[in-house]
């Protein structure tokens, strides 16, 4: 299960970075490992695109900006070296390598307390769960490592190995700031289900809040205003005017207003279920049931209930990385306490008909396009983009990139951001074409890249898409109108413009053809 796991993710996450369905993401954490490995940690223009002084206050991206202002992933930098080796493979290896260890991890756990059919049975569930596939072939994030981490650590508690406790625990913290809810649920499960480590699970709810505390209040603030400014007021700003003190100030302004936070935990209550039960779905629903999954998840999943924001009750989107762990180790001790009910027949059939399912519906959802290859992005109206024309949409893509040089200063348009992403300076497109050096004073980027012949299939469903492909048009018409760039290049609906004069400029005709909308 894990080899036919980790094969079929990488297949996906490889053709998803050929067919140009990797996006932003994928390039703002390669250009900060490109970055660490050029020994400057966290550095990153893309991530300073989303900073608050940039997406909130109209400022310009900026050199030398350190994303840790946003999350502290450090443990995501030891992929740095990796990067050097195999580029932007690496992210994908990594990712999907990860959450294959994670699921043997999983196994070896449910092996020593369940029959071997059982414990099988699980891990089956783990692997091919929405919640565990979904964030597999995403986008690479920083929220890989938290099965792997928080299921280290339960074992450690469950066999008595403190060490294994404490290293796992350190390494979980260093995921990123909020991983230390994880840890505290999983100090208060051990506070109150196992009473030969309840003073380790006292300490490891000390560790985490003080460790949340300290780099939400303290240590990213140094960096950058975006956590308060941006990222918690975006999350609890319905909940609490005044996020400036991080996470304190946050969990301050809940209890003050403890009628409001009772209110948003069930609302939307459709959603809600829905979120619950495709989490739980995967495990007969048994974590519905389990004391031991209510504790283990309580932090993350309290957390993910109050926040705003349609990606916080996503079951395939890597948010719910944080209660994989609770969902998994505790439905595994509420069989250990219920075995008698394995010996059931109707209940390995019922199990049978959920996964089949629960897998159905991950691959029709087509989380993060990443089947789009063979699901239909719609059904009504048809829009279906086949493999041979992402492959030609690709070539396209890989001829245009291919004239901007290696080290040179670039604005490209999100998809082909991943192609360009291992450079100091790299900005988003149509929003920028300017950028701020390590100074501070503002220059032009070299090379503008776009690609308005990727929005063309989708502008009769998707109204984000065919945004896109306007704003693209006008902000490369003007900035040939205003003699900011030259046009450099122009084939099969892909752009490129230049900061210095072209000698053989592409003609007009093809520009036009690559900017008219569709049906004209």
């Amino acid at each position: 299960m894990a080899g036919a796991f980790f094969l079929l993710c990488l297949a996906i996450q490889i053709w998803r970075l050929e067919s140009l369905t990797a996006t932003y993401d994928q390039a703002l954490f390669l250009q900060e490992l490109w970055s660490t490995a050029q020994g400057r940690p966290f550095e990153s223009t893309l991530s300073s695109v989303l900073s608050a002084p940039v997406k909130l206050g109209g400022d310009l991206p900026w050199v030398g900006y350190l994303h840790l202002g946003q999350h502290s992933n450090v443990l995501t930098l030891l992929v740095a070296p990796l990067v050097v080796v195999l580029g932007a493979w690496a992210l994908p290896l990594t990712q999907v390598t990860v959450l294959t260890a994670s699921g043997l991890v999983l196994w070896r756990i449910a092996a020593r307390r369940l029959p071997e059919s059982l414990a099988l049975w699980i891990t089956a569930a783990y692997f091919l769960s929405g919640a565990v596939i979904g964030p597999a072939i995403e986008n690479f994030h920083d929220l890989i490592w938290l099965p792997l981490f928080g299921f280290l650590v339960v074992e450690g508690l469950l066999e008595r190995k403190h060490r294994q406790v404490v290293i796992s625990a350190l390494l979980l913290l260093l995921v990123r700031e909020d991983s230390g809810l994880v840890l505290f649920s999983i100090g208060l499960w051990a506070l109150v289900r196992q009473p030969g480590e309840r003073r380790m699970g006292m300490s490891l709810m000390v560790a985490a809040f003080l460790w949340v505390v300290l780099v939400t209040g303290w240590i990213q603030p140094m960096v950058d205003s975006s956590l308060s400014d941006r990222f918690l007021q975006e999350k609890f700003g319905h909940l609490v005017e005044d996020v400036s003190g991080g996470t304190l100030s946050v969990l301050l302004g809940m209890v003050r207003n403890p009628l409001a936070l009772l209110k948003t935990l069930g609302s939307p209550p459709g959603a809600t279920l829905a979120f619950l039960l495709a989490l739980t779905l995967p495990l007969l629903f048994i974590p519905l049931l389990s004391i031991d999954s209510a504790l283990l998840v309580a932090a993350p999943l309290f957390i993910a209930l109050v926040s705003q924001g349609r990606s916080a009750l996503s079951p395939t989107l890597r948010y719910v990385m944080a209660v994989v762990p609770g969902l998994y180790l505790g439905a595994i001790l509420w069989w250990q306490r219920h075995r008698a009910l394995w010996s059931r027949r109707w209940i390995r059939r019922c199990w049978t008909g959920l996964l089949s399912l629960g897998l159905v519906l991950t691959v029709v959802g087509n989380p993060n396009r990443s089947f789009s290859a063979l699901v239909p992005d719609s059904f009504s109206p048809w829009v279906h983009i086949t493999p041979a024309d992402m492959l030609q949409r690709r070539a396209a893509a890989l001829d245009a990139v291919a004239t901007i040089p290696r080290q040179a200063s670039v604005s490209a348009d999100t998809p082909l951001l991943p192609l360009l992403a291992q450079r100091e300076v790299a900005i988003r497109f149509p929003k920028f074409t300017r950028y701020r050096d390590r100074e501070g004073v503002p220059h032009y980027v070299d090379w503008v890249v776009a690609f308005p012949g990727f929005y063309r299939p989708y502008m009769p469903l998707f109204r984000d898409e065919t945004q896109a492909f306007k704003r693209i048009g006008e902000r490369i018409r003007a900035a040939l109108r205003d003699g900011d760039y030259q046009l450099a290049y122009c084939k099969d609906g892909a752009l490129v413009l230049s900061r210095e004069p072209v000698s053989d400029p592409p003609p007009a005709t093809c520009l036009d053809r690559a900017l008219a909308p569709p049906g004209t």
